[in-house]
């Protein structure tokens, strides 16, 4: 099983193969959208820095009031503050799971989103981890899709662009 140490290194992989790929966009690519009902570029990029924190400080406050605030602070950021609102993020998240003993997080039980029952262990790889994983997926997407040819395997799994 991970141990909290684990699971904030594979968050901090995460955050840096996002903040990685956002190296990639360009000033004319922020209005990109697949389609005219998804997010642009931009709005996807703010969303990277508040949703894992959004379910992370869920985990001890059991609530949501938190997350118009987040969403809010999030609608600001550019694309030169995307670094530093990642790192944001996830000092967040770290002091969040600072205050979190593994054996009590293992035993506590919690509620997912919809409303499963789960315990506060299973919710930070669920929701906190796995959106990570997969916005970073979808950010890699729309980099590419939005006409970064150059993006490849490494960029999205790793963070590095591959030689030449």
């Amino acid at each position: 099983m991970l141990t909290k140490e684990e699971l904030l290194a594979s968050m901090r992989h995460e955050t840096g193969i996002i903040k990685h790929l956002a190296t990639k966009v360009t000033p004319d690519m922020l209005d990109w959208r697949p389609t005219a009902g998804q997010r642009s570029m931009l709005e996807l990029m703010q969303y990277l820095t508040c949703m894992a924190t959004i379910t992370a400080e869920n985990l001890t406050s059991r609530n949501w009031d938190h997350a118009e605030a987040l969403g809010k602070e999030a609608a600001e950021v550019t694309l030169e503050g995307f670094p530093a609102a990642m790192d944001r993020q996830m000092s967040r998240i770290e002091e969040v799971f600072a205050g979190i003993d593994e054996g009590t997080a293992r035993a506590t039980p919690h509620t997912l989103p919809w409303g499963a029952p789960t315990t506060m262990s299973a919710l930070t790889v669920d929701n906190v981890l796995k959106s990570l994983v997969a916005y970073r997926m979808q950010f890699f997407l729309y980099v590419k899709q939005a006409g970064c040819s150059e993006l490849a395997t490494p960029d999205c799994w790793v963070g590095v662009t591959r030689p030449a």
